[in-house]
C-alpha cells in the first residue's frame, strides 16, 4: 500500500495515527490544547478551524499552533456546518479559507469537503500539492451507512480528485454498517493501494476506529477530554488498543 510520508509519520503503514482535534477559540487556547494532546502521545493534530473566534487571525494563530505542535503533523480544517462543522459558509469563503489555511504553517494536510464540488476540490487539492502539502478529502454522512459500493465508489471519486487520503466518516447504526464501512475502505485499499480514513460513527463504529489496521485506515480520531465526533474513544484507551492489535497483526505476519 501507498505511504503519505508527513513530517516523519508514515501515514498508510502499520498501525492507524491517532489524531486530536483542536476546537479553541484563539491561539492561547489552542496551544495549551495541543501541548496536552502531544504530551498525551497524539501521533497528529487535527486544527478545527471553524471554531475560532476570529476568522482574519489563521496566518499568525497558524504560526504559535505549528510552534506548539512540534514534529506532530497538523491537519487544518475548514468544517462547514453541512459537513457537521461550525460555520455556514458562502461557497467563495470556504474557498478563500482554505486557500489561507493551506498557505500557513497551520495545515501539512489540508481537509478539503468533497460536497462542494469537483472544480473546487480539485482546485484546493493542487494548491495544496504546489505548496508541498498533502490533501484529505472528506465527506460525512451523519444520518446513516450508505450502500457498501456507493460508499466505495466516494472514496474512488476522492482518489480521483487528487486526495492523498480519501476520508469517508458515515453513522453506524449497527455492527454489520461498521464492517460495511471497513469492507469498503479494503476494498478501495486493495484495488487503488491507498490508504483511506474510513470512520463508523456512534456506539456501533468503535471496531473501525480501533481496527482501522486490518481495512487499510491510516488515521483515527481520538478524544481528549473533548470529542469532536461522535463515537471517538479516548486517546489512551486508543492507543493501548491499537498498539496491542498492531503487535498480534505483527506475530501473525498480517502487519502492513
Amino acid at each position: 500500500m501507498r505511504e503519505v510520508m508527513v513530517l516523519g509519520q508514515r501515514l498508510g503503514h502499520g498501525a492507524p495515527k491517532t489524531v486530536v482535534s483542536l476546537m479553541g477559540s484563539d491561539a492561547e487556547e489552542l496551544v495549551a490544547q495541543a501541548r496536552k494532546a502531544t504530551a498525551a502521545g497524539a501521533d497528529c493534530l487535527e486544527w478545527r478551524v471553524d471554531f475560532l473566534r476570529d476568522l482574519s487571525s489563521i496566518t499568525p494563530t497558524a504560526h504559535v499552533l505549528c510552534e506548539a505542535a512540534g514534529v506532530a503533523p497538523l491537519i487544518g480544517t475548514v468544517r462547514t456546518a453541512e459537513q457537521g462543522g461550525n460555520l455556514d459558509l458562502a461557497p467563495e469563503t470556504y474557498v478563500d479559507l482554505c486557500g489561507t489555511l493551506a498557505q500557513s504553517k497551520g495545515a501539512d494536510i489540508l481537509d478539503v469537503e468533497l460536497d462542494k464540488g469537483d472544480d473546487v476540490v480539485r482546485d484546493l487539492v493542487q494548491m495544496a500539492h504546489t505548496l508541498r502539502k498533502r490533501a484529505i478529502v472528506s465527506y460525512h454522512d451523519f444520518a446513516q451507512t450508505p450502500p457498501t459500493r456507493q460508499m466505495v465508489e466516494l472514496l474512488e471519486h476522492m482518489v480521483e480528485l487528487g486526495a492523498d487520503l480519501p476520508k469517508l466518516a458515515v453513522m453506524a447504526h449497527d455492527q454489520a454498517d461498521c464492517l460495511r464501512l471497513m469492507e469498503a475502505s479494503a476494498h478501495v485499499q486493495a484495488e487503488l493501494g491507498v490508504p483511506t480514513v474510513a470512520i463508523a460513527m456512534g456506539a456501533h463504529g468503535m471496531l473501525s476506529r480501533l481496527a482501522g489496521q486490518a481495512c487499510g485506515s491510516a488515521l483515527t480520531f481520538c478524544a481528549l477530554g473533548q470529542a469532536s465526533a461522535p463515537g471517538q474513544v479516548e486517546l489512551a484507551q486508543a492507543l493501548r488498543v491499537i498498539a496491542a492489535l498492531h503487535a498480534a497483526l505483527g506475530k501473525t505476519g498480517d502487519e502492513s
